[in-house]
């Protein structure tokens, strides 16, 4: 009963299932590994393109194997699954603010099946691109680092 008061005085849905479309997503663990880092800085600056891990790792000045071994004990992730982590949080930043369609948002973050991009929103976080909108559409967070400068 408290849990439904609460959710109706700050406005949340009761009851939930999951908190995960709720969150801000920390991309990474904490850690010491300049290489990796330098990757994770190109990742976000480039999210929106097709990036290879052939390339990030030999910018990072590895072969392709170590390189994702040490991105993963760096980051906790898998380069694919950090890249599709950035993608999501920049969708986020986008339906948060901005009047854009799921297709220009699903473009903008570098994918053009929009059914695929769906899907990985909602795997992510627990709720369709439009639901997501129709929720935080007019709440504001501290985000909008991914997005900034690219609309």
């Amino acid at each position: 009963e408290v849990a439904l008061q609460c959710g109706k005085a700050l406005l949340l849905s009761m009851p939930r299932g999951r908190q995960s479309g709720y969150s801000v997503v920390q991309l990474s663990r904490p850690h010491s590994d300049q290489k990796i880092r330098q990757s994770e800085e190109y990742l976000q600056q480039h999210f929106d393109r097709d990036v290879s891990i052939d390339n990030l790792a030999k910018q990072a000045g590895m072969g392709p194997r170590n390189f994702i071994r040490r991105f993963k004990a760096a980051t906790g992730r898998v380069p694919g699954a950090y890249l599709q982590t950035l993608r999501v949080s920049a969708a986020k930043e986008l339906l948060e603010h901005g009047g854009s369609s799921i297709q220009a948002v699903s473009s903008k973050i570098g994918y053009e099946d929009i059914g695929f991009f769906r899907n990985l929103f909602k795997r992510h976080t627990g709720m369709t691109p439009g639901e997501y909108r129709d929720k935080f559409s007019q709440m504001s967070f501290e985000r909008g680092e991914l997005i900034s400068g690219r609309q």
